[in-house]
């Protein structure tokens, strides 16, 4: 009984940590997201031809806005993809673990 007992802690601490995860990662996009709109916002109000700076795999380019501004609508885009993606990735998760407790008969114990 002590194996099965550990067994199910061991597949209920999976699923809680998994969950936290997906929750930590779709928060962190979120923000990243929210980046990427404020400075697309402000290049919106400036001249194509001014000149601006990127982070391209950890070193600063010098571009101008002309050509930022289409990258970064593209990244915000898939931004959007993925926190979509991960937000039903964490439904999915969610309901297969509500679907483990009540199959196992799992009783939450708080301390």
């Amino acid at each position: 009984m002590d194996q099965r007992t550990n067994a199910f802690q061991l597949k209920y601490n999976d699923y809680k940590q998994t969950l936290e995860e997906l929750q930590a990662k779709i928060i962190e996009l979120g923000h990243d997201k929210d980046e990427h709109d404020v400075v697309l916002t402000t290049l919106r109000d400036v001249e194509d031809s001014r000149k601006c700076y990127r982070m391209v795999g950890g070193a600063l380019v010098e571009t101008d806005v002309k050509s930022t501004v289409p990258v970064l609508d593209t990244k915000r885009k898939n931004l959007d993809e993925a926190i979509s993606k991960m937000k039903a990735e964490l439904i999915k998760t969610a309901q297969e673990f509500e679907k483990w407790k009540k199959d196992n008969k799992i009783q939450v114990v708080k301390q």
